[in-house]
């Protein structure tokens, strides 16, 4: 490809929202362009690295025995309504209705659903089971806060697969072949990813891995111990419990005066001189069925949506209350109880007020708060003998530092991180409510078991950048660069041109891929400037200097070494490296 007519040349200045290396640099190297929010335009040097991506992931699906579908993007509501995956997703599913036949469709946003039905539609038997299936496919996600670039996208392209077993033993089998081959495209694409116990969320389910990247500004948060293995999403992480207080006498509940205007805990720990975790903090969150959830924490904790959500096993969106929303119980931001509003709760599934309660709660001895009026604020507060919450379950995130709850002297870490992929175990979670069956060695109907497992492309392309870049631009791995070399002709001189020709078409016929910078108008030091940030594994510079020593100068983008080679010796090197013959076939001579 020769440079002048490449689509999408390089920039130097970015929009100033662009914050993530990542992003910054595809964007510089004219790499990608944004649509719309969480919508991106791949340009010509963006989609020859997409199309690496799939390749390699692939033939690694290939490896393992993973059979590649096509899928519709429109899904009939019907099949999400099943499971009620269409209320648990709720505003992040997008939903079209078709004006002829007025059926609803959802836009898909995964599939286990379609795929359980066309498994399920076969009448299989245990002889046909294991089965690996694998698309990539378009999918929609109605993200809230799209963000990062490349990174969480309302629309983008994943290798989604699925597989379907018999039995326990044989899914475990299955789930241990997927895992182990995300480890090895991971390796493929030089990336350093560690499996972390990760949590299902709203696609259901028992247990679930992700793969993740650390990198500074990575959009999750991974919870590491500096003395064990243990590590895990902050979404799934446990971690051992300070007892409050825990030498302590029970003392008597009182109410003391306390000024309207001391609301916060960082106005309490201030007004009583006290550490924030002698407080009681409440956080009020609305379902999307309109109930409300007040949780429970001690004052140096934070509430982890994810895990409140877990402790209820509700399937519905769940999101901070408004002041409104509070006002309509008689609350108000800094006024909210950990008891109370009878009036308003209800009765056993009727129950609109639902309290969840934290570990670090009944742990606790002779807290304050929990019940602050206008005037008035308790102390010496214990549980359960001043109140009893709905739920006591573990709903706070991990505070960096705090013990690790798997051995007896580790400190739990936070670390940004990038999530590469993730694999999940449903179990009959989705056959049942799809009618996914086989028909077992003993002639009964049973459930198959069910995996699923992802990978997003764009993300990876995200991914591979924010661990490969310098301060000059992208350094792509070999198995994903756009194209092999990066052929750069200096000079104006016809006899540069006609040797730098020469070269292009010898790589082009070797079957290298080469990206020719043949413009004239423009210094050495651009052309220089633009190769490392575009970020071609080599590059090969051609001059009157270099043709009159009959060499090619060369040098590897992950590195500040030049040499100069013979084209032979230049060619040998990066067909080498690309793992193909130097010399022709003696069959086809070709």
């Amino acid at each position: 490809m020769l440079y002048s007519q490449l689509f999408g040349k390089t920039v130097r200045d970015v929009p100033k929202d662009i914050k993530l290396t990542s992003h910054r640099l595809l964007y510089q190297a004219g790499y990608i362009r944004e649509l719309t929010a969480g919508r991106y335009e791949l340009l010509p040097l963006g989609t020859k690295v997409y199309e690496k991506i799939i390749s390699v992931i692939q033939k690694e699906m290939e490896a393992i025995g993973s059979q590649r579908v096509v899928t519709p993007t429109l899904h009939p509501k019907e099949i999400w309504k099943k499971t009620g995956r269409d209320q648990v997703w709720g505003k992040n599913l997008l939903s079209i209705k078709d004006p002829r036949s007025e059926q609803e469709f959802t836009m898909s946003a995964t599939a286990e659903g379609l795929f359980s039905e066309m498994v399920g539609g076969f009448n299989l038997t245990y002889k046909d089971l294991p089965i690996f299936l694998h698309q990539f496919s378009q999918k929609f996600r109605n993200e809230k806060r799209p963000r990062g670039g490349l990174l969480r996208l309302r629309e983008f392209l994943m290798k989604d697969a699925y597989s379907f077993d018999a039995n326990k033993e044989s899914f475990a089998k299955s789930y241990k072949k997927f895992y182990d081959s995300y480890l090895k495209i991971a390796q493929d694409f030089d990336l350093k990813v560690i499996p972390v116990e990760a949590d299902n969320g709203a696609l259901g389910g028992d247990y679930s891995h992700e793969f993740m990247l650390e990198a500074e500004f990575g959009e999750d948060t991974i919870v590491k111990c500096d003395s064990c293995a243990y590590v895990a999403n902050l979404e799934k992480a446990e971690f051992r419990r300070e007892e409050v207080n825990k030498d302590e006498e029970i003392k008597p509940f009182m109410t003391v005066e306390l000024p309207t205007e001391v609301a916060t805990i960082k106005q309490l720990v201030k007004h009583y001189k006290m550490p924030a975790e002698r407080f009681i903090k409440n956080v009020v969150y609305k379902t999307s069925s309109g109930k409300i959830i007040i949780a429970t924490v001690t004052g140096n904790l934070e509430v982890n949506s994810t895990k409140l959500l877990r402790s209820l096993k509700m399937d519905e969106e769940i999101e901070e209350a408004t002041d409104e929303d509070l006002a309509s119980f008689g609350a108000k931001s800094g006024f909210v109880h950990s008891w109370g509003y009878k009036d308003k709760q209800g009765f056993g599934s009727n129950k609109r007020i639902i309290f969840v309660a934290d570990e670090s709660i009944v742990k606790a001895r002779n807290l304050y708060g929990g019940y602050k009026t206008e005037t008035t604020d308790p102390i010496n507060v214990n549980y359960p003998r001043d109140f009893k919450a709905d739920v006591v379950f573990d709903i706070a995130s991990v505070p960096n530092g705090s013990k690790c709850s798997h051995c007896d002297k580790g400190h739990l870490n936070l670390v940004r991180a990038i999530e590469f992929g993730h694999v999940f175990s449903y179990g009959d979670f989705y056959s049942k409510a799809h009618k996914s069956f086989f028909i077992d060695k003993d002639g009964t109907k049973k459930p198959i078991l069910m995996g699923a497992y992802g990978i997003g492309i764009e993300r990876t392309m995200a991914a591979i950048i924010e661990s490969h870049h310098d301060n000059k631009g992208i350094v792509w791995p070999e198995s994903v660069a756009p194209y092999q070399v990066h052929l750069i002709s200096l000079g104006e001189e016809k006899l540069v041109t006609i040797e730098t020709q020469k070269i292009y078409e010898t790589l082009k016929t070797s079957g290298i891929e080469v990206l020719w910078d043949d413009r004239n108008e423009v210094s050495a030091g651009v052309k220089f400037a633009d190769c490392d940030l575009i970020g071609i594994p080599y590059r090969a510079v051609v001059s009157s200097k270099t043709i009159k020593e009959g060499k090619i100068e060369i040098k590897n983008r992950n590195s500040a070494k030049t040499e100069l080679l013979s084209e032979e010796e230049f060619l040998k090197r990066v067909l080498n490296r690309n793992n193909r013959c130097v010399t022709k076939c003696v069959s086809c001579q070709k």
